[in-house]
């Protein structure tokens, strides 16, 4: 079974609210429309990881069957929330993948193609030569997750290539990431 690990336990403090619960032209959050996309392309279940201060708000307006997770210091970055992760997913999870909130239009071909492409390796789409989200991480590597300390990041796990597959897709918003009310602004005029 593979999980969708939804990373939203970010401050959001240029933005000013909940990355989650932001909302796109058709009216859906960008926790919902990642939801869907994940369902939709073929993954069993999705844990959402959350924080103070939105951690509650995020919570309350989970989609149906959605699980979530506490970072209790997301201060030490996206590392730490994809550790709460590992730590949440059942033993019969064999791999997850890993969704910054802030990338919530991602195509549902481009999920497929991922999850077809996982195997004992790191997947990361590429658009452009560029990686992007979401990362395909197989539960061979959770161990050494982990282990990880908590000023690295999950590219520490990507060092040997011969660990990773780099699969090209044809989908931009691999790369999108809204961190401004401006980068909200030019997504909803696209």
């Amino acid at each position: 079974m593979i999980y969708a690990v939804v990373l939203s336990a970010g401050a959001s403090t240029r933005i000013g609210s909940a990355k989650a619960l932001l909302r796109l032209a058709d009216g859906k959050t960008f926790l919902q429309t990642i939801c869907e996309q994940a369902r939709a392309a073929g993954v069993a279940r999705v844990l959402v990881v959350t924080a103070a201060p939105h951690g509650e708000e995020i919570r309350k307006s989970l989609p149906t069957n959605t699980q979530s997770a506490i970072n209790p210091h997301p201060e030490r970055g996206m590392l730490s929330s994809v550790q709460v992760a590992v730590r949440e997913l059942p033993h019969d999870a064999r791999g997850m993948l890993v969704w910054p909130v802030d990338t919530p239009l991602v195509a549902r071909e481009t999920v497929q193609t991922i999850l077809g492409a996982a195997s004992e390796k790191i997947v990361v789409p590429e658009f452009a030569g560029r990686g992007g989200h979401p990362i395909y991480v197989p539960k061979n590597r959770f161990t050494e997750l982990l282990a990880l300390d908590h000023t690295q990041s999950l590219k520490s796990l990507m060092i040997d290539r011969a660990q990773v597959a780099r699969i090209a897709v044809d989908d931009k918003n691999i790369l999108l990431d809204v961190d401004t009310l401006t980068d909200l602004t030019v997504l909803l005029k696209s």
